[in-house]
């Protein structure tokens, strides 16, 4: 195994659910903050409704939803390895698109590299917990005879 046997998957999962959640909410309820950290503003004749609504669904809806999914799908990792791979990919897709952003663009600067670290970070930690959970189910074989007489 690539992490300790005392490590579980389960508080992996529950972690990055717990700061996806966090981050939803903070897209949610306060997209003007959002916008203020990661350098948006509203430079076009787009209404500022129409922005923050945008800033709301992505930051907000979207990262709520994966981060409940991800809470769910905590208790029980092996059973959920395909919502798992899913989330994960997910955020490692976005990592990429940063990434990719930093050989198109250039440095995004402290904030954006911590983001891409972040990304990846998650990302891994939801793959690695997508294939290396514990089956938590008891075999048929092992279950306790029963004897009757």
């Amino acid at each position: 195994m690539l992490w300790s046997a005392a490590v579980d998957t389960r508080v992996i999962v529950g972690v990055v659910g717990l700061i996806t959640l966090a981050l939803g909410l903070g897209g949610l309820l306060r997209p003007e903050w959002v916008m203020n950290f990661v350098g948006y503003a509203v430079a076009s004749n787009a209404p500022a409704t129409l922005v923050r609504g945008e800033v709301r669904a992505v930051y907000g809806g979207l990262m709520v939803a994966a981060g409940v999914l991800t809470l769910l799908t905590a208790p029980a990792p092996r059973a959920n390895q395909g919502k798992l791979m899913l989330l994960g990919l997910l955020w490692v897709g976005t990592g990429c698109g940063r990434l990719f952003g930093v050989f198109v663009d250039g440095n995004p600067g402290v904030i954006g590299w911590l983001s891409l670290l972040l990304e990846i970070g998650a990302g891994a930690a939801l793959l690695y917990a997508s294939q290396f959970a514990a089956d938590r189910t008891t075999p048929a074989s092992s279950a306790v005879p029963t004897f009757t007489s």
